[in-house]
Order: C-alpha cells, then structure tokens, then sequence
C-alpha cells in the first residue's frame, strides 16, 4: 500500500465538494443577514453580528448530537445495519430537541443580558435582542435540518443537503432584500427583517427536505418499527456516550468563540463591527474544508464499521498529509482576493473596512492550521470515537491557554486589535500538538457498532 492513498483521494473529492458547497451555503444564511444590513451602519452589523455568534454557540451543540449520529450512521452503514441506522436519527433529533427547549425559553427573558456582555451601547442591545427573539427558535428546525443531512452524508450521498441548502439561501435572500428594505405593503423592517427572512428559510428548508425523504420513500424515513426500537436503552446509553462529549466539546469550542466576540466587543463597536464582518467571511473559508473532513470522517468511518483499521489508517494518513498543504496554497490565494471579499461591504465606513482588511491577513495566513485541526479532530478522532479526548483538548487549548493570553492582550496590555487577533492563534498551535500526537497514537482506530 504506498503511503498516500490515491483511491481514497479520487472518492473523497467526490464526497467532499457537495459537502463543501452545502457548508459554504450555510454559512452565507448568517453571512447574508450581515451583509444586507450594512447599509444601515455599525450598529446594526454589529448586533446581527454578535446575535448570529450567540445562535452559532447553541447551533454547535446542536451540532455535536447531529455529527455524533453522523459517527453512528457511518459506521452502521459500513455493518450494513439500516434500522439502527434510522434509529440513531429519531434518538439524536430527540436529544438535540430536550437540548434545546430551555435554551430558547432563557433566550427570551435575558438576551439582552447576554447582547450586554459583548457591547455596551445601547442601539446594539436593543437590535440585537429583538434579532434573538425572532431566530433563536427556528434553532429546532435547524436541529432536525443537521440530523439528517448527517445521516445522509454517512451514506455517501452529499448532493441531496447541498441541494436543499441551495434552496433555502435563496429563499432567505428574497426575503432579506424585500423584508428588510420593505415593499409590497411591508414596511421596511431593518434588522427584524432579516431576523424574520432567517426564520422563515430555515423552516421551509426543513419541510422541503422532509416532503422529499417521504415522496421518495428514502431508507432514512423512518418506519413504524424504527420508533418502537427506541425502547431499546442499550441503544440509547451508546448514543448518549457518544454525543454528551462531544456536545460539550462543541459548546465549550463555541462558548469560546462567543468570549473572543466578546472582548472584540468590549474593545469598541468598530472593533465589534469588524470582527462580525470577517467571522463569516473567515467561516466561509473554512467551510469549504468541512467537507475535507467530513469526507475522511465517512470514508474512514465506514471502513472501521467493516473492522479494516488498516484501510482506515491509510486513509487518515493521506488526509493529514494533504490538510495543511492545501489550506496554505488556498489561503494565499484567498488573500489574492481581498478586494473582491469587501465588495458587499462597501457602505461600511473607510475606518472600518481599512481595519477589516489588517485583520484579514491574519485569517488568510493562519487559515492552514485551523484546518488541519479539524481534519484531525472531526475527520479521525471523533470518527473513531474519540470525543473526549476531542473534549479534553479543546479545553485545553482554548481556555486554558488562548482565551486567558487574548484577556490580558486586550485589556491589560492594551494592545491593537491586529495584535489581539494574533493571540487567539495560540490556541490553534496547542491544538495542532495535541491531535497530532493523539491521531498519530492510533488510539481512535476503533469499531462502536458492536451492542
């Protein structure tokens, strides 16, 4: 076997590019509400900023339970076992559901408490509160949404949610532009409307996807048998398992994500203004990677589900070697780009956008090793079980050390925001340590769809 599987590239690039696009699209949903209020000033871009980073704390948990099924489904489908494969996806919908209830019910007695943590002016409080009140329930259609692209995603097939999340970014562009600019006897809505546009999307999504599962009678459509299987508490012990790390893995990840949005906000509104428009234009980067890792994710999953670790290793190997190489030649010619990136943000003040693109270099140079992290992390080690493992390093490496550095960069140093911004890597090169040496471990070589 030579040492970089060439089989294994030609079907990951298959795999990997619907799964991409699908991601990118996504993250254009929160990309799009900031860039259509721009127009509006700071404040406003701001506040759907720092609303969309809250939401993406509680979406990432959400998220651990859909990839966890994802881990389940992939190898469930590599044994050839269906049912529990359908199984999984009631019991993960379930626990992201019971996640989620008393989240949204503290959304609408303290969001403005929690916008308050990031910003200490007004107008951003009040828009970015009524933004949460309208979005943060549509969370449960992203739920269900996440859930089953994953379980289809583990089976190979990765255009089917590329599809639908094509569908849904376009609808939530209609309705941004007519909702937040007004027309057709709806007065212009500002913020609310794009709040009510995301809303509105992320639930047609939801139906359009399951009209279409059940039109077409797709294995993952559940049977009357799959929900009365659900008795089972052995299964329901190997789910929880798996996902309660990796839920926590994600929300103490997101949760860090949201205390850096907060000490760029605590640093001043333009700062906060900044740094809400580049998060989804570095998101957007990243994401198209996502699919790089899911793809080692399926593909490595499936072969420990049919218990060939040696196939699986060969796999990892070859997308350990390939991850930082390409994200450094892909970031280099993303930093090519920079005019073309703040293009749709032109109405922004001079002041801003001047900072904005200091900032960039930063996200365009450092991209390679977030990358490469997450190949590490949701490509092999979580494919292979290995969530608290996951768990333990990212605590590590963001709170233990990024976070406490980037606190006393910004306020007892006092340095510039480009400085700042730097310091949060220190995380990233911890982590690079930590699953590297885990991965290389062979540890997280194993087969979960033994009962």
């Amino acid at each position: 076997m030579s040492f970089l599987n060439v089989q294994s590239l030609k079907d990951s690039i298959k795999l990997a590019w619907p799964i991409s696009l699908q991601q990118t699209l996504v993250t254009m949903l929160g990309m799009i509400d900031v860039m259509m209020v721009s127009h509006l000033g700071d404040a406003a871009v701001a506040s759907v900023g720092l609303g969309n980073r809250i939401q993406f704390v509680v979406m990432i948990i959400v998220m651990g339970v859909a990839w966890g099924v994802g881990v389940l489904a992939s190898q469930y489908y590599g044994a050839g076992k269906l049912d529990k494969l359908r199984r999984s996806i009631l019991m993960g919908i379930s626990v992201a559901v019971l996640a989620l209830i008393p989240v949204v019910l503290l959304n609408f007695l303290y969001a403005d408490d929690v916008m308050a943590l990031g910003s200490t002016d007004s107008k951003v409080i009040a828009l970015g509160e009524s933004y949460l009140w309208i979005t943060m329930p549509s969370l449960f259609f992203i739920a269900a949404i996440l859930v089953f692209e994953n379980a289809l995603r583990s089976m190979n097939q990765v255009k089917l949610p590329m599809l639908m999340s094509a569908v849904a970014i376009t609808l939530n562009i209609i309705f941004n532009y007519w909702l937040i600019n007004g027309g057709l006897g709806i007065e212009p809505l500002g913020v609310d409307g794009a709040a009510i546009a995301t809303t509105v999307s992320r639930f047609l999504h939801l139906v359009i996807l399951i009209a279409f599962i059940v039109a077409i009678r797709h294995p993952v459509k559940p049977t009357a048998e799959d929900i009365s299987s659900l008795k089972d508490s052995a299964a329901w012990k190997k789910l929880v398992t798996l996902v309660w790390p990796m839920m926590f893995s994600f929300g103490v990840w997101s949760m860090g994500t949201f205390v850096y949005q907060l000490i760029f906000g605590r640093i001043g509104t333009q700062e906060l203004a900044v740094m809400s428009v580049l998060a989804p234009v570095e998101g957007m980067f990243i994401s198209l990677f996502f699919g790089f890792a899911s793809a080692c994710a399926i593909m490595v999953g499936q072969r420990l589900g049919a218990e060939k670790f040696e196939e699986a290793w060969s796999i990892a190997r070859t997308f350990a070697m390939l991850a930082p190489v390409i994200a450094v030649i892909a970031g280099l010619l993303l930093y090519t780009l920079k005019s073309l990136v703040f293009i749709p943000f032109s109405d922004l003040p001079s002041s801003t956008i001047d900072l904005a693109s200091d900032i960039f270099l930063i996200i365009a140079l450092g991209a390679w090793i977030k990358i490469t992290n997450m190949t590490f992390a949701m490509g092999m080690l979580r494919a292979g079980g290995e969530t608290k493992a996951c768990l333990y390093i990212d605590t590590i490496g963001m709170w233990m050390i990024s976070i406490p550095l980037t606190i006393i960069a910004a306020f007892y140093f006092k340095l510039p925001l480009f400085w700042v911004v730097v310091v949060t890597y220190s995380e990233e090169v911890c982590k690079f340590i930590l699953f590297g040496w885990r991965v290389a471990s062979k540890k997280w070589l194993r087969n979960l769809t033994h009962e």
